[in-house]
């Protein structure tokens, strides 16, 4: 009897291989010696890497060490690139008021914005990363530098309540809110969202206007919370509750709310924070940088609270290495603890992926290598003395990698990032651009 014939191999736009992949689905799998392949910007498929050649015939090809879903910056404000290293070693309230805002106040305008987000987009993407959430001003040209250059982005228009860039009032911020939903409704890359600054920027009746629009756009909503002990106290102060609680009260806290870092919750605050279906985004590296504290990531793990990872802004950071947020997330509940298990590296590569797609509401498209999702995805060479041997890709990943050893990027099936040069923006032109923003800024702050 003959053997039914096999079916040819069916054609497909790209094919990633690695030693390793990495799906992030259920049980967190590794398939040795895998693949992913690539048809208009979804994966059609992903398993071992003979069993997707015999199905699929790739137009590119692409391969590294260990191939994993891209990772999602939960929280930072790409423009702030421009004051990179402006002011440092000091708390986030003398930072605020005598170095960014003055600056801010000079200098952020549509174009510098661009600038910055374009440097910042550059560095995100050389380091793995291929979506982020921003909070920050000029959010329109914000979407249009990500799309130019291929990047996810969850915008978010900062809504203050005091004149800021762009926005002489929060109507003003509002109003550039609905803009932005209508401006990119339907939009692959660039989703908008509602971005409330803090509770101590903005009143009470602010935050429920906020909350009020987030609700009628069907949009997230990202806001700074519980970042430092004075605003904690501040808010006690002035309210007679915590910054959570306010939340609570005034509609904030609700299911995809980003509260970006988290750091100083009560017990009462984390219950409120995981039954209404809010989730944090913790920025280790910021926190220590600014003296803010450190946040009971495990401690919040096991109450069952969504958490993403974040860099915050490159002001505070100084850099967009999602690699040190991920390291940070698995060795500092160890050390807060006295418990080497807590937090192990699965989870803080977790975190970085499937994690963040949960906080912005995206968990259907991105934060897994799946059929049927978009190809978002980076490639790590571990061919370098510094990663090698290679027992446990998770290892590696969580102790070992830096955004140096990401080889590829792909966003939306996209290979935006090859071989570690850029294929959607000239870097040298881009840093060329913010050093000639930066000489005017130094000789006048």
């Amino acid at each position: 009897m003959n053997e039914p014939a096999s079916m040819p191999p069916r054609a497909c736009d790209l094919v990633v291989r690695g030693d390793f992949v990495l799906p992030m689905t259920a049980g967190l799998p590794e398939i040795a010696g895998g693949a992913v392949a690539v048809r208009g910007g979804e994966i059609v498929a992903v398993g071992a890497a003979d069993d997707v050649a015999a199905d699929w015939l790739a137009n590119d090809e692409i391969a590294g060490g260990i191939v994993l879903p891209g990772l999602i910056n939960t929280h930072g404000h790409a423009g702030m690139t421009l004051y990179r290293g402006l002011g440092d070693d000091m708390p986030l309230e003398q930072w605020l008021h005598e170095f960014v805002w003055p600056a801010e106040k000079k200098f952020t305008n549509a174009e510098t914005v661009a600038a910055g987000t374009r440097l910042a987009v550059a560095e995100m993407l050389a380091c793995g990363t291929t979506s982020f959430a921003d909070m920050y001003f000029f959010q329109q040209t914000v979407g249009e530098v990500a799309e130019e250059c291929g990047m996810r982005v969850l915008l978010g228009q900062a809504v203050i309540g005091f004149p800021v860039p762009g926005c002489p009032t929060p109507e003003t911020a509002f109003d550039k809110v609905r803009a932005l939903d209508a401006a990119f409704d339907g939009h692959d890359l660039v989703r908008p969202s509602m971005a409330l600054h803090a509770v101590y920027t903005l009143t009470p009746q602010l935050m429920e206007r906020g909350a009020a629009v987030a609700a009628e756009l069907g949009s997230p909503l990202q806001i700074h919370l519980s970042e430092t002990r004075t605003e904690v106290d501040d808010c006690r102060e002035a309210h007679g509750m915590t910054p959570p609680a306010l939340c609570a009260r005034t509609g904030v806290l609700r299911e995809h709310t980003i509260c970006a870092h988290g750091v100083h919750l009560t017990a009462d605050d984390v219950a409120l924070i995981r039954e209404s279906g809010a989730g944090i985004s913790l920025n280790p590296e910021s926190n220590l940088k600014l003296a803010s504290g450190i946040a009971d990531i495990a401690g919040l793990l096991a109450a069952g609270v969504p958490l993403g990872l974040g860099t915050d802004g490159a002001a505070s950071n100084n850099d967009l290495d999602m690699w040190d947020s991920i390291r940070l997330a698995a060795l500092l509940p160890k050390g807060t603890t006295l418990d080497p298990t807590v937090v192990p590296a699965r989870e803080a590569v977790r975190m970085a992926t499937v994690g963040g797609a949960r906080l912005f509401g995206w968990e259907q498209r991105v934060g897994t290598l799946e059929v049927g999702k978009r190809a978002d995805l980076c490639v790590i060479d571990t061919s370098a003395a510094h990663q090698t041997p290679l027992y446990h890709p998770y290892s590696h990943l969580a102790y070992a990698t830096h955004g140096s050893d990401v080889v590829h990027t792909v966003v939306d099936g996209r290979v935006v990032y090859r071989d570690r040069r850029h294929t959607t923006l000239d870097v040298t032109d881009v840093c060329a651009t913010v050093t000639r923003i930066a000489r005017r800024v130094a000789s006048t702050v």
